[in-house]
């Protein structure tokens, strides 16, 4: 069914006493939020844990966002004319061409115990078994006639240098075969003509919307990709240990390639807690005739979690849709502001990852990908208490984190980070798979 949007009535007026709304959320408003009640669905009065008591399992909370906003930083022409020096632009066709790694497929005996499995990979050796990056973050496209796998890595060392964020470009067209090729790509921050530096992030999540990859910016709001504008740096051993422009070279640590920034989209610093949310990771939803990037936050559940959880620790982890225009690909703004147009606040501790669930029109149910019981799925909605797949029960993986909901309601994909020091892709290492949407619905 399409999106409920709000009116042009309300939003104008909604527009009129923004700055009264998140003066009042600032000056201390509740779990509830500080917007009217009127933008809530009907059917869900309950706005927050000030109303309806947190329980773990529970349906989903409708959570009033009015008080929140992101601004559009809006350096789209600006940071890509900063990559014009480095080289001409490449689409994410050359990547695919230049695939120099392979991970195997996960077979019968190797495979992690998953309700509905059809099929998957591990990474190479190297990256089964390496402490200096760990996955996060997976979304899914088409770049031409392949299918591709996208997942985000984060540079675990805390001593210098920072490497940032990487993500492997993964060729999953046929299944069948005996491996999946993938190549790792860098993603860079344009500083100044002809020059870029490393973005020091964790890439919580990942959502790819025509030639645009959102990344969850966990502080501030959520960053944004060119795919068409990926270069080509050097590889050569000074560059192994340099980023940026060096000399006559482009270095980014050897790596071939990377993946610039063009813009991205920020909480402004004057909305703070409780309005300001976390975003540990993003999704994609397509439903509908409005597509949304999902946006979420991770509460732990064994310590103080999130600043609004009140006496229950780990719960109040919000969870927002964000509107993209189907025809730029770009989120929806109103003078470079963009609201989310609905908000719910999710029930369960530990969520690292969303999807849609594809099956149903109903954009209030979702799957959660969580690390509570050591790894678990979690399908929840507005209506019904969650049902629960976990790793203890040989229903799921170990350690799950970012999600991808094929549109046709056929797969969901998932990528694990993998429990430390475990490189067996059965019994906790580093996996992407599917299984059947179906069978977990």
């Amino acid at each position: 069914m399409p999106f409920r949007i709000f009116q042009e009535a309300h939003e104008m007026g909604f527009n009129q006493t923004r700055g009264l709304l998140i003066a009042t959320c600032i000056a201390g408003a509740g779990l509830a939020g500080c917007g009217p009640a009127s933008e809530l669905e009907p059917g869900n009065e309950a706005t927050g844990a000030s109303q309806q008591p947190l329980t773990e399992g529970a349906a989903l909370t409708t959570h009033d966002a009015s008080c929140l906003q992101m601004q559009d930083q809006n350096t789209w022409s600006t940071y890509a004319s900063y990559l014009t020096p480095v080289g001409p632009a490449l689409g994410l066709s050359s990547v695919l061409a230049d695939l120099n790694r392979a991970g195997p497929m996960l077979t019968a005996t190797t495979h992690p115990p998953a309700v509905g499995y059809k099929g998957g990979f591990r990474w190479n050796d190297g990256d089964m078994s390496t402490t200096d990056w760990v996955p996060q973050a997976l979304t899914a496209g088409v770049s031409g006639s392949t299918n591709v796998a996208i997942v985000s890595w984060h540079y675990a060392p805390t001593t210098a240098p920072e490497k940032g964020v990487r993500i492997s470009v993964a060729d999953i067209s046929d299944m069948s075969l005996s491996a999946v090729n993938y190549r790792h790509v860098l993603l860079v921050r344009p500083t100044s003509s002809g020059n870029f530096a490393v973005i020091p992030e964790h890439g919580g999540g990942l959502a790819w919307f025509g030639n645009y990859l959102y990344m969850a910016d966990t502080s501030d709001g959520v960053r944004v990709f060119d795919l068409t504008q990926i270069r080509e740096v050097s590889t050569s051993t000074t560059c192994d240990t340099a980023i940026g422009h060096v000399g006559t070279e482009w270095c980014a640590y050897g790596y071939k390639y990377v993946l610039p920034q063009v813009s991205a989209y920020v909480v402004p610093s004057s909305i703070t807690s409780p309005c300001r949310p976390k975003f540990s990771f993003v999704g994609k939803d397509t439903r509908g005739t409005t597509p949304v990037v999902l946006s979420g936050e991770y509460c732990n559940n064994t310590g103080t979690g999130c600043p609004y959880d009140g006496s229950t620790p780990g719960l109040g982890g919000r969870l927002y849709r964000w509107p993209v225009d189907a025809t730029t690909n770009r989120l929806k703004t109103v003078n470079g502001l963009v609201s989310p147009e609905r908000a719910y606040i999710m029930n369960e501790p530990n969520v690292q990852g969303v999807a849609p669930i594809m099956t149903t029109t109903s954009t209030a149910s979702y799957w959660l990908s969580s690390t509570r019981y050591g790894g678990a799925l979690f399908k929840v909605s507005s209506s019904a208490s969650r049902t629960a797949y976990l790793s203890g029960s040989a229903q799921w993986a170990k350690m799950p984190e970012g999600m991808h909901a094929t549109g046709s309601g056929t797969n969901l994909w998932t990528v694990t980070e993998g429990v430390s020091g475990v490189t067996n892709p059965a019994t906790g290492g580093r996996v992407v798979f599917f299984v059947d949407q179906a069978s977990v619905d």
